[in-house]
C-alpha cells in the first residue's frame, strides 16, 4: 500500500493507495499534522506540499506558515501539490497536454506535456505568482501578483461569494480567467482542469464562457471541475507508486 499526502495551507488530506483502489485516511489541520500519527501499514509515501523546489530541494513555502512533521525511513517522494494534482489529471483524463489548476490557500499549477509533468527547473507552472498589477504584498513577498486578486487568503468569504454567485463580478475572477487564457495560448493544452477547496466550487460554464472571450475557438480547449477533495493525495500516491517502479 502507498500513502498519499496532500499538505496545503490549511488542510491536510490523506489516503491510502490499494490493489483494489483508494481508500480515505482522513484530512487533518496541517499545522496539527504530523505522518508518525498516522498508523496505516503503508510500503511507501507519497507527499504533495505546498513548497517550491529546485533540484529537489525545498527553497519556499509561500501559502505554509510551517512545514509539519513529514520525516519517515520509507521509501518517500515529495512533489509540489498542484503537480500531484496534473498528475492525477493525467491519470484519470487519459489527456497528454493538461493545464491544472488548484484554488486554495493560494494558486497552485501544474503542466503535463505529451504525458510527461513539465517542472523546468522545478518553478514552472506557477500562475498564482505572476504579475497581473497592482501593489497588494504577496505571501511569497511579492507584490501584484494573481494570488494578491483571487484565492483564498486574499478574497473575504470568498466561499460565500461562490456559493451566491457574487464572486463571478469580481475584478479578482475576471484577472483569474485572463491569466488562465494567457497560460492557455502559451501551452494549448487539451484540457484545463480545475481543483483545490475553492476551485472545486467554480462553476464550469462561467469560467469556459469567460475564457471562450479571449481564447479563439479552435485553440479553446475542454474544461473541467474536479470536486475530489482527496485528488493531490491521490495524485501523489499514485506518483509515487510509479517513480518508485510499482513495487508496493
Amino acid at each position: 500500500m502507498i500513502l498519499g499526502v496532500d499538505i496545503g495551507g490549511t488542510n491536510t488530506d490523506v489516503v491510502l493507495l490499494k490493489e483494489d483502489g483508494f481508500e480515505i485516511v482522513g484530512t487533518f489541520k496541517t499545522g496539527e499534522f504530523d505522518l508518525r500519527e498516522i498508523k496505516a501499514d503503508y510500503k511507501a509515501v507519497g507527499i504533495g506540499i505546498a513548497v517550491w523546489f529546485k533540484g529537489g530541494e525545498k527553497v519556499g513555502a509561500p501559502n505554509l506558515e510551517r512545514i509539519p512533521f513529514i520525516e519517515t525511513e520509507k521509501p518517500r517522494i515529495l512533489e509540489n501539490d498542484a503537480k500531484c494534482f496534473a498528475y492525477y489529471s493525467a491519470k484519470t483524463t487519459g489527456k497528454r497536454n493538461i493545464l491544472a489548476i488548484t484554488v486554495g490557500t493560494g494558486i497552485g499549477t501544474g503542466i503535463v506535456i505529451e504525458g510527461k509533468l513539465y517542472k523546468g527547473e522545478g518553478l514552472a507552472g506557477e500562475l498564482g505568482h505572476i504579475f497581473v498589477g497592482g501593489r497588494k504584498r504577496c505571501k511569497c513577498g511579492g507584490y501584484g501578483h494573481l494570488e494578491c486578486h483571487f484565492s483564498g487568503w486574499a478574497v473575504a468569504d470568498i466561499r460565500e461569494k461562490i456559493e451566491n454567485g457574487t464572486i463571478y463580478e469580481t475584478g479578482g475572477f475576471k484577472i483569474f480567467c485572463h491569466s488562465v487564457a494567457n497560460a492557455i495560448m502559451l501551452l494549448n493544452p487539451e484540457i484545463v482542469v480545475f481543483g483545490g477547496r475553492i476551485g472545486a466550487s467554480l462553476d464550469e460554464s462561467v469560467i469556459a464562457s469567460e475564457i471562450s472571450k479571449l481564447v479563439p475557438e479552435v485553440f479553446l480547449p475542454e474544461f473541467r471541475i474536479v470536486r475530489d477533495h482527496f485528488a493531490v493525495a491521490k495524485g501523489a500516491a499514485m506518483l509515487a507508486n510509479d517513480l518508485l517502479g510499482n513495487k508496493f
